[in-house]
């Protein structure tokens, strides 16, 4: 990898002020499919590993859509499971109205963690949404979960429940599911593990909402590039190898129990023309809040990390909460 980054660093030297403006590092992409795309995509951060995926100017898809921003350390800033679910659904309903362009198609959740799947029911039962049919997919743990946080009973009914090698299609799109793992502690633990078989008593603290099965997707638009989509900093790397997505979301919270893990992500599937760097925010300072307190929330290790280990020929867009970029325009 030493090769990659000494040739990054005079890509990077080069293309000086006007990369960084732009908000993208690296040299440019090339286009995976080797022609323009004819259905642009755009994609808006919603902090942490959520997305909306917009379609067309206008069909959205969701993913781990976690808007409420819950305290979540303890005093000493470790993660306390025991901490109380504290959902803001106030600011749900403002994100949703202001910020997303309407009902999502499809809501694609990783896994059962509180910043993945604690505001999905909110969103599922909203009024404004409720002559829309909306489709969410996710393990049967999520599934159980979604049932326990008292998501209405048709939207149940259109719950896609999958564990992993499933390839969908949709009217436009079609959807991969891969088997995908938790990111672990320094000390190699989980957070919150666990499954659910059935819906438990409605959740009241972090720690009710556990992991289930870890599930990556890769998104490809008819037209329009491939999306991988990851909520965690994690993956099992023989289910990824050759995939070979336009786009890769790579979740960038802590990984030092892993072993190279961003060199082996990345040779998995094939350096991708534009990376993602997300999942690296704080967490918790409100996505209504002013800007610049956003952007002092989004740490900028991330992407540098991330282009350290990239290949010469992939270009690091670093997003901005709430902010849609054309990644079909990045691309080409």
């Amino acid at each position: 990898m030493a090769g990659r980054r000494t040739v990054l660093k005079g890509v990077l030297a080069a293309s000086g002020a006007a990369a960084s403006a732009a908000g993208l590092v690296g040299a440019a992409p090339t286009n995976g499919r080797g022609a323009p795309y004819s259905t642009p995509v755009q994609m808006r951060w919603l902090g942490v590993s959520g997305w909306e995926i917009v379609v067309d100017g206008g069909r959205s898809i969701l993913f781990d859509p976690y808007l409420s921003r819950m305290p979540y350390r303890d005093a000493k800033g470790a993660i306390d499971p025991k901490l109380p679910l504290r959902l803001d659904r106030a600011a749900v309903e403002r994100v949703a109205a202001r910020h997303l362009t309407g009902p999502p198609e499809l809501i694609l959740v990783s896994h059962g963690h509180f910043d993945h799947v604690a505001d999905v029911p909110q969103l599922l039962g909203r009024p404004a949404w409720e002559k829309h049919r909306i489709r969410a997919m996710c393990d049967e743990t999520v599934r159980n979960l979604l049932t326990a946080m008292g998501t209405p009973r048709p939207r149940m009914d259109d719950v896609i429940q999958v564990k992993g090698g499933e390839y969908l299609q949709f009217d436009g799109y079609t959807v991969e599911v891969f088997r995908s793992l938790h990111s672990q502690q320094p000390d190699h633990g989980y957070f919150a593990p666990g499954r659910k078989t059935a819906p438990p008593r409605r959740p009241t603290v972090l720690g009710d909402l556990v992991e289930g099965d870890t599930l990556a997707y890769q998104l490809t638009v008819d037209g329009g590039p491939s999306i991988l989509l990851m909520g965690a900093s994690n993956f099992a790397e023989r289910e990824l190898s050759g995939i070979r997505p336009d786009i890769a979301a790579i979740a960038m919270t802590s990984h030092s129990a892993l072993h190279r893990y961003l060199e082996r992500l990345l040779a998995a599937i094939g350096d991708p023309p534009l990376l993602i760097p997300t999942h690296h925010d704080d967490m918790t300072t409100p996505l209504t809040d002013a800007p610049s307190l956003l952007a002092a929330a989004t740490p900028t290790m991330a992407a540098k990390e991330l282009t350290a280990a990239s290949a010469p020929a992939s270009r690091v867009l670093s997003p901005h909460h709430l902010k849609a970029v054309d990644v079909t325009a990045a691309l080409t």
